[in-house]
């Protein structure tokens, strides 16, 4: 059987024929089937104290492939390879987006069905490509640990009225952070039994958003000069999910700013969750973390950035 490495290599090799044979025209003349490729790659040093060890590695590898469908929708893939010869990684190829994305009503309303960012946090769904420093914020990674912010399997609609001055979003996923039941410990087998709705909007104040673009293409700097201000707002609820035998429901909300201004830019996100069971008595365990950050361009190949932030996972 081929590996998905082989298979991405030949899919990337045999760009020329498939894009010349992706050309073709249907009979009713309205459109084209088309491929377009793309990879990248971000390279990483890393002196870590904890194992005393030096590493030069491959932080995220990326092969990506996208295009239209005579017209009727769009479809985009991407495959991942993360921390190759990271110090104690076993890294291995993953399927990290895979969707078909159908435009219902112009600009105002969009459909889209597949393997996708849930609607979440503006951290979250900055591109990797885009963001201001390489690892995202803590309570990023906090709530990609109970399946908030992270990739996952569903449907959603997304819309930009007003020409671009309010994205708004939401849509029905499998919490994909919770479907661990292989564990081998019993104790510890998570698994996600209801469904996880996510919704977010944000309005923009001052430069409208692109009318034609999508809820997840932000980006933590700006190179064309224009005056940014954009606050959003999500919130998220997964109805039943399970770790041994206790039962709970999840709950998150959180907030986002974001300012630009020529070469400065500075962002800000609030989050807050709560894990409340259903059995045992045991309560409600909260948590919560922020963060703010800045940075300015040098040159347009140079920028400076600092990022302060905190996580509690304590509450209870």
């Amino acid at each position: 059987m081929l590996s998905p490495l082989l298979i991405a290599i030949a899919l990337l090799v045999s760009v020329s024929p498939i894009w010349s044979q992706s050309q073709h025209v249907t009979p009713d003349g309205k459109g084209n089937l088309t491929f377009i490729p793309g990879v990248r790659m971000q390279v990483r040093y890393e002196n870590n104290q904890i194992d005393k060890n030096n590493d030069f590695y491959i932080k995220r590898m990326r092969f990506k492939g996208k295009g239209n469908i005579y017209g009727i929708a769009s479809y985009n893939f991407e495959l991942k390879v993360d921390g190759t010869g990271q110090f104690n990684k076993a890294p291995n190829m993953q399927l990290e987006h895979a969707w078909f994305t159908f435009p219902v009503a112009g600009n105002d309303l969009t459909f889209r069905v597949g393997l996708e960012d849930d609607v979440y946090s503006r951290n979250a769904l900055t591109s990797d490509s885009k963001l201001l420093l390489m690892d995202r914020s803590q309570i990023k990674e906090a709530l990609t640990r109970i399946g908030v912010t992270d990739n996952t399997i569903g449907a959603l609609i997304y819309g930009r009225p007003l020409e671009g001055r309010v994205t708004y979003s939401a849509g029905v996923f499998d919490n994909l952070g919770f479907n661990f039941a292989n564990n081998p410990d019993a104790a510890l087998a998570r698994r996600s039994d209801g469904a996880m709705w996510v919704g977010r909007v944000a309005y923009d104040f001052l430069e409208p958003a692109n009318p034609a673009g999508s809820y997840d293409d932000y980006s933590s700097s700006y190179l064309d000069g224009k005056t940014r201000l954009t606050l959003g707002a999500n919130v998220a609820h997964v109805s039943q999910a399970e770790i041994g035998d206790d039962k709970f429901s999840v709950s998150t909300y959180g907030a986002d700013l974001f300012f630009g201004v020529g070469p400065v830019s500075f962002e800000a996100e609030y989050d807050k969750y709560s894990e409340k069971l259903t059995t045992n008595g045991k309560g409600t365990i909260e948590g919560d973390g922020w963060y703010v950050q800045g940075g300015v361009l040098v040159t347009p190949k140079l920028e400076l950035a600092l990022r302060y932030q905190t996580l509690d996972q304590s509450g209870d």
